[in-house]
């Protein structure tokens, strides 16, 4: 159901749907009795009390949401945040805006309820047709009444309409829009010279002192984290399966009695080569296309491979890479007439060219495989594997007890692995920190991550941490403190960032002097500009990079004047001046009016409502009786 709700999400309607349902498990599962029977009020709106209870209910579920979304998130984060406060001012917010609506008159009656209730696909039957019975069972497995449901929810429609309301007055109009598309749109073009500081780079001295310099004032660049290892058992069905231990005739059996399991479908090993031309092209176009099929099929006569001639002729990118190569598939892997075509050519043969969507095919089969069942003995060990693990999982739980009575009797894992019948021994992980777990247990939580790497050294977890398909068992093994790295170490990279930084500073004063000459309308000795492509405003500009201060110059400069500063890029400083400036097309505009018109009104009413709801806080009577409630 909820997955169906989502799809719906972003109306207030549908907000206080999930608030209501996951209110409810939170007042039958969550709640202690004794704050039950609170009445509590956190907060007075404009004399219109927020009861203590609606609030934890609020919070309860805005934390489950959080910590599903980053399970890392502890109670000290959360304070910090202010998530408490957070909450509550979106409460505030909500009865802002129900008194804002009842003041205008704006309403919901139960025929517009009834209208959109029925529109809940989680509540239809097929066909999209409203189910009373549906209805009911749904409210009901969520400890819901009707009445219940439908008040909260015609709350949120009244919100929704509020929000429209107030929305309305910033709309632009299609004039408006169009002058944000051409801003937007606009393209210009620099003529720019570049003074790259590799230039400069056999002009500095790295001495031993600036290096020390540059080692000390970046110490924090060089800390290594605390950093661990760990060895450690995985107990899943697949490292207790024994597969010694399954007999032939149970494999056997398996085999027989799960024979559809090991089908085999017809498949074809083939090779293509593609020339496009679109489904409703004309007569012209066609015609130059089988010209080109054409040719391809004269190579072919003449004894050349099909590798070697689709190579040639594909136009399938990756084709004249592979010589056309498809490898093995079966039916409804390829478009229908590609697929038909395929699986009627024998081994060796070629096709006639064959039209789809994409334009002319020719095809070589390499290879056919008949459909059928794979071997017995091509899947024995994957069935002995199947079965063992099987029998395993039967056992998981008996086995774990097991290791946990000689982890708790000082036994090593070693030890452990041996006695309880692992086929894999414990293994050790590579070192991992506080934040990023062992590469090798990719599956860890946050919290087991950092249970492992508060272990003390030597000692073994005392209760098994969950993963995929079973448990882990972890011996600290080696711990090493926090530290830096020392200057031997990283002092051939300081060396070259010495060398970098030295030599951007001569690259700008190399520019900025060239920069005068050139605001003088005089031109430097060996100035050879090169033109850019065409760029917009967002700053990226080819063959140079990213500098938006540039991008954003160039649009505003008088063209042919150089503009009066240098700008870093990653290679070095470019001095530049805008030489054309080109506005999108009409047609441009014709194409994209529509999406650029609902994207800006939707940003406009959007700033609108923050706008009202921001003045409507600003002179709202809010009082909150106990504050340290909130910062508990």
């Amino acid at each position: 159901m909820l997955d169906i709700l989502r799809q719906g999400a972003q109306s207030w309607g549908i907000k206080i749907l999930f608030g209501i349902i996951i209110a409810v498990f939170v007042l039958a599962f969550g709640m202690d009795p004794a704050q039950n029977d609170r009445a509590t009020v956190i907060a007075t709106v404009n004399d219109t009390p927020i009861q203590f209870q609606p609030f934890q209910e609020r919070l309860q579920r805005s934390l489950e949401l959080a910590r599903s979304q980053n399970p890392g998130l502890t109670p000290e984060v959360l304070a910090q945040m202010g998530f408490k406060r957070q909450i509550l001012e979106q409460m505030i917010v909500e009865e802002l805006m129900l008194q804002q609506a009842a003041k205008l008159g704006l309403t919901v009656s139960k025929e517009e309820l009834a209208k959109e209730i029925h529109l809940i696909p989680a509540f239809q039957s097929e066909g999209n047709v409203f189910d009373p019975a549906s209805y009911q069972d749904v409210l009901r497995a969520n400890n819901l009444t009707p009445g219940k449901f439908e008040s909260e929810y015609m709350r949120g429609m009244v919100m929704d309409k509020l929000q429209t309301y107030v929305g309305l007055p910033g709309r632009l109009g299609e004039g408006q829009a169009r002058d944000f598309h051409t801003y937007g749109r606009s393209t210009a073009v620099i003529s720019y010279l570049v003074y790259p500081w590799e230039r400069y780079q056999d002009q500095v001295n790295a001495t031993d002192e600036r290096v020390a310099e540059y080692y000390e004032s970046r110490k924090a660049n060089y800390a290594l984290p605390a950093r661990a290892k760990i060895q450690y058992l995985l107990l899943t069905p697949e490292t207790l399966a024994d597969t010694q231990a399954v007999s032939i005739e149970e494999r056997e059996a398996f085999y027989a009695e799960n024979k559809e399991r090991f089908k085999v479908e017809e498949q074809v090993m083939a090779r293509h080569l593609l020339v496009r031309v679109d489904e409703d092209a004309d007569a012209a176009e066609v015609e130059k296309a089988m010209a080109i099929i054409q040719s391809a099929q004269a190579d072919l006569k003449a004894g050349k491979s099909f590798a070697e001639v689709a190579a040639k002729y594909t136009e399938d990118p990756s084709g004249t890479q592979t010589g056309g190569e498809l490898g093995w598939f079966g039916r409804g892997r390829m478009v229908k007439p590609f697929e038909d075509a395929a699986f009627g050519l024998a081994k060796g043969a070629v096709s006639e060219p064959v039209r789809t969507q994409f334009g002319f095919h020719l095809i070589s089969v390499e290879d056919v495989k008949a459909e059928g069942y794979e071997e017995f003995q091509s899947v024995e060990q994957d069935i002995a594997g199947r079965i063992a693990q099987d029998r395993a999982a039967d056992t998981l739980q008996d086995r774990l007890d097991q290791a946990l009575e000689l982890v708790l009797a000082g036994e090593s894992l070693e030890t452990v692995a041996q006695t309880i019948g692992l086929r894999l021994a414990a293994r050790e992980s590579d070192f991992f920190t506080r934040t990023q777990g062992p590469v090798e247990l990719p599956g860890l939580s946050p919290e087991n991550v950092q249970i492992l790497f508060d272990l003390p050294q030597e000692l073994t977890t005392q209760s098994p941490l969950p993963i995929a398909d079973g448990y882990l068992l972890a011996t600290k093994s080696v711990q090493v403190a926090e530290s830096t790295r020392p200057l031997e170490e990283v002092k051939a990279e300081i060396i070259a960032a010495v060398i970098r930084e030295e030599a951007l500073k001569m690259a700008k004063a190399a520019a900025d002097q060239d920069l005068e000459l050139l605001l003088k309308g005089e031109t430097p000795a060996d100035a050879a500009p090169v033109e850019s492509e065409f760029f917009g405003r967002q700053g990226t500009i080819s063959g140079l990079g990213m500098n938006q201060m540039l991008a954003v110059k160039a649009f505003e400069t008088e063209l042919g004047t150089w503009l009066p500063e240098s700008y870093a890029f990653p290679q070095g400083y470019v001095l530049a001046q805008a030489v054309k400036v080109t506005p999108p097309s009409d047609e441009e505009w014709a194409a994209e009016k529509d999406l650029w018109l609902s994207s800006l009104n939707q940003r406009a009413q959007e700033q609108t409502l923050q706008a009202f709801i921001a003045d409507m806080r600003a002179k709202a009577d809010v009082s909150i009786p106990n504050p340290a409630l909130l910062d508990n």
